[in-house]
């Protein structure tokens, strides 16, 4: 039986991997159990990190080094990876707002640790555990223990003990507050509900598809390129238009001339379907089926982007309705229907709804990638290229005048 006190009381590869399985396990179980409504999620798995030591269970230093480095920089680095995408393009929408409000809340946390180290004297290496805890930032964590280690060439547990003690008051007080302020300020959440799912249709840049007979005199003769002059700020595509004259369906073009009773397949939000209806004349009813006859000479296809280089790039730089004849009437994004607007940002990942004849609809499949195998299988290579940068820099040392007198106080 040897073996199994080892297994669970050693220092060994095998217990610390078994240890950390198993509060991972049960945290992450435990998180789903919900009182009076409210789960802790993953935070369980800090307490019950935290129970597990309580009773004398240990992991060997240099092993648990090696697990809270490594699982900090994955962390890290995913995250980076998630918000990558959109991360300098949200500074045109409000980024710059976001960013100086939390830049904010992180002085006036460092204002408020500063004043309880002034009060209490707690030192200042103790108090930085506490305040990344308090604000639940493993990273912060991190790069204190890092810091501290750089200027001093030894570790400080309080730093960790400061975090274990604020991370739970941290995520149970945030929700204690919210149940306070709801409480003082009678909040109901049937209401709030109702109002977020009005700001929500109001907002909504969901894809809704409408059918339309062209009933405005001021189409007649037009282009379709000239509606955007009409319909300025509006996010709509014409995909198919259903010529009465000859009673057939065509791919739209920029150059496709609009007449009366002209039926049209038109891909917009639901914020801006009313104002296009009224505009164009009258919806009617028809099947998506009906725009797509069978002795058709086009098809329509949805079309995996999986070439990251295409990561960031416009709907409209790639032109392919002027050099390939298609229309892009849709983008689905992670479940969500997108309107495939000329400004629209395509990522990996996204499933494009493509018409036009089979032939260049294959063309485009080609630009685009569509290799479910590429989405699969992810390049290991830029991968751990970008975690190996990311320490290189990180290990570049600075300075900041009279921080090692901060820390030694």
């Amino acid at each position: 039986m040897e073996w199994i006190n080892e297994l669970l009381w050693g220092e060994g590869i095998g217990h610390s991997i078994l240890l950390l399985s198993l509060v991972i396990a049960v945290g992450i179980q435990l998180g789903k159990i919900k009182v009076f409504g409210i789960s802790l999620g993953i935070t369980l798995v800090l307490f019950v990190g935290i129970l597990l030591g309580h009773f004398g269970f240990t992991i060997n230093p240099a092993v648990i080094h090696f697990f809270k480095e490594f699982g900090l920089i994955l962390f890290v680095y995913s995250v980076g990876m998630q918000v990558g995408p959109g991360f300098f393009s949200s500074f045109k929408k409000g980024g710059m707002t976001l960013n100086g409000l939390a830049c904010g809340i992180v002085f006036l946390g460092v204002i408020t640790a500063l004043a309880i180290h002034f009060i209490t004297d707690i030192p200042i290496p103790t108090m930085v555990g506490i305040l990344s805890g308090a604000v639940t930032n493993t990273p912060g964590l991190g790069a204190a223990q890092q810091a501290f280690t750089d200027m001093t060439g030894t570790s400080d547990e309080t730093i960790a003990l400061g975090y274990a003690v604020a991370y739970p008051l941290g995520v149970v007080g945030i929700i204690l507050s919210m149940l306070f302020v709801r409480y003082i300020f009678h909040v109901s959440f049937e209401k709030e509900t109702e109002q977020l799912e009005a700001e929500n249709d109001v907002h909504n840049s969901e894809a809704t598809p409408i059918s339309l007979v062209v009933k405005n005199p001021a189409l007649f003769g037009r282009k379709v390129m000239e509606l955007g002059a009409f319909l300025e700020h509006r996010q709509y595509v014409i995909s198919r238009i259903w010529r009465k004259k000859s009673s057939k369906v065509e791919i739209v073009t920029g150059n496709t001339i609009l007449e009366e009773d002209d039926k049209i397949f038109v891909i917009t939000t639901e914020h801006d379907a009313e104002t296009i209806k009224t505009f164009v004349g009258q919806e009617i009813e028809m099947d998506r089926k009906q725009w797509i006859p069978a002795e058709s000479e086009f098809v329509s296809r949805r079309i995996l982007v999986t070439k990251p280089e295409l990561t960031g790039s416009r709907l409209g730089d790639l032109q392919l309705r002027r050099l390939h004849g298609i229309n892009v009437t849709r983008v689905n994004r992670a479940g969500l229907e997108l309107v495939a607007t000329q400004g629209l940002q395509l990522q990996v990942g996204d499933r494009v709804t493509v018409v036009g004849s089979e032939l260049a609809v294959d063309k485009v499949s080609m630009i685009l990638g569509n290799s479910m195998k590429r989405l699969n299988e992810p390049n290991l290579i830029p991968i751990f290229i970008g975690i190996a940068l990311g320490i290189i820099l990180g290990s570049i040392p600075f300075t900041i005048p009279g921080m090692d007198l901060w820390i030694r106080s």
